[in-house]
């Protein structure tokens, strides 16, 4: 009665949502080709909006001589690649001169990268992603008004529900149960364990780190009693052993889910748990070689995206700085979307302090990277009582912003070393993927 009750609710209260969330729903089942002319149909219009009402891509166009009227899907390869650093200092060139200021909402990331990145959208975009975030939930078990618990940080996200208003959407609508990944220690998560138990939520959606840390710290209190029908990792790498530790505790399918801020949902495994389904009917993913040329199924390289959806801001050719690689194969589940092969390069840890807090860090601006001064930053924990940091500075870098930076550390985490390291790049990883947090420490270590 109550699931049938908040979907109504959402049904009369977000009818624009309702409809896309059944759109998506009955075009996953459509075959490969007719997939293909729906999203080649939307690639063309979004290209020739681009070119007619962006002043970076009208230049574009005039440069190439292309009649915008003519533009096509087959010419997003002309297309440049663009980033966070180009998409930030020319900002006003990618605003589409028909957005008025009334239709944009403002959107923020630090990412995994650790860099700044303020962008635009509108509000039909926003009910487009969020009919593919509820979407997506359908492929571990969740309906529609059925309860769910989230294991996330980001702060808009979590101040969304901080509000008498959120709370009460949360409440009638969503029915969903927000646990700070940002503040955990052990009061905290026995009181999550408790909501949780109270809530039996159907599906549970987090980040892989937080998930795992939280399945293990179930299973070693002997807490047994939370029982979801799924269980979506998002916004890092679910490697084998994260997933196999939420498995083992919750025994019930892991679908790993793909997405960032200027996003939301990419791609997403479905119940076979096998390659990640590219939400193509409103994206079109690309996975490029290093000299930009497209890689074969199979072949690994930096994914790049373009955003069928949003006309305000056009994403076109966006670099990721994520790595996969596509699949060769469909997947077996009969749906038509295209598959990812894999995600790699997107690791976070936990970092824990000397005073018990857990922090899955997916927020370089809750560890400092709002300070004046830093361009861009590296927390890397090597034991539990001390952290390196590694900054590339900018010219406001000081002594100030040196003070600001280790007492908001230890604002956080206690009684913490903490070493500053200048530097002129913070290299990625093997993987090609810049990593924010690298941890050396268990979550469950204690100082002695």
């Amino acid at each position: 009665m109550r699931r049938h009750l908040s979907a109504t609710l959402l049904r009369l209260s977000k009818p624009s949502l309702w409809e896309n969330l059944r759109s998506l729903s009955a075009e996953q089942w459509l075959d490969r080709r007719a997939l293909a002319r729906l999203h080649d149909l939307r690639l063309t219009a979004t290209l020739r909006h681009a070119v007619a009402e962006v002043p970076r891509y009208r230049d574009f166009a005039a440069g190439k001589g292309l009649d915008p009227a003519a533009v096509s899907h087959e010419h997003l390869a002309e297309f440049p690649l663009v980033g966070k650093q180009s998409m930030t200092d020319e900002q006003a060139s990618f605003l589409a001169d028909d957005a008025g200021a009334d239709d944009r909402l403002t959107a923020e990331t630090g990412g995994s990268s650790g860099v700044w990145f303020g962008f635009f959208f509108d509000k039909r975009t926003k009910e487009v992603r969020r009919a593919g975030d509820l979407f997506g939930r359908t492929w571990a078990g969740w309906r529609v008004g059925d309860p769910m618990a989230s294991v996330w940080g980001h702060r808009g996200d979590v101040a969304a529900v901080s509000t008498a208003r959120g709370r009460a959407a949360n409440a009638l609508l969503h029915r969903t149960v927000t646990l700070n990944a940002y503040n955990m220690d052990e009061p905290t998560i026995r009181d999550y364990i408790g909501r949780l138990t109270r809530l039996r939520p159907r599906i549970i959606l987090g980040y892989a780190s937080s998930l795992a840390f939280f399945a293990e710290y179930l299973d070693r209190h002997g807490a047994h009693a939370i029982h979801p029908v799924g269980i979506i990792s998002s916004a890092e790498t679910l490697d084998p052993d994260r997933r196999d530790v939420i498995m083992r505790q919750f025994r019930c399918p892991v679908l790993n889910r793909y997405g960032s801020r200027e996003f939301a949902t990419i791609a997403q495994q479905c119940e076979l748990m096998g390659g990640l389904h590219i939400f193509s009917s409103r994206l079109h993913v690309e996975v490029l070689r290093p000299d930009g040329t497209a890689c074969l199924p199979g072949e690994r390289g930096e994914i790049v995206v373009t955003d069928l959806i949003n006309d305000v801001m056009p994403f076109i050719r966006y670099r990721t700085g994520d790595i996969g690689m596509l699949a060769a194969e469909a997947c077996p589940c009969g749906r038509g979307l295209p598959l990812l092969a894999s995600v790699e390069g997107r690791v976070s840890e936990i970092i824990v302090g000397p005073n018990g807090k857990y922090y899955s860090c997916q927020s370089p601006r809750l560890f400092g990277s709002d300070i004046p001064g830093i361009s861009q930053m590296q927390v890397i924990q090597d034991s539990i009582a001390s952290l390196e940091i590694r900054i590339v500075p900018s010219a406001a870098w000081g002594e100030a912003s040196h003070r600001l930076l280790v007492e908001r550390m230890r604002g956080l985490l206690g009684d913490v070393a903490v070493r500053i390291v200048l530097t002129d790049a913070i290299p990625p990883a093997p993987s090609g993927k810049y990593r924010f947090t690298i941890s050396k420490v268990s979550p469950f270590e204690r100082p002695s």
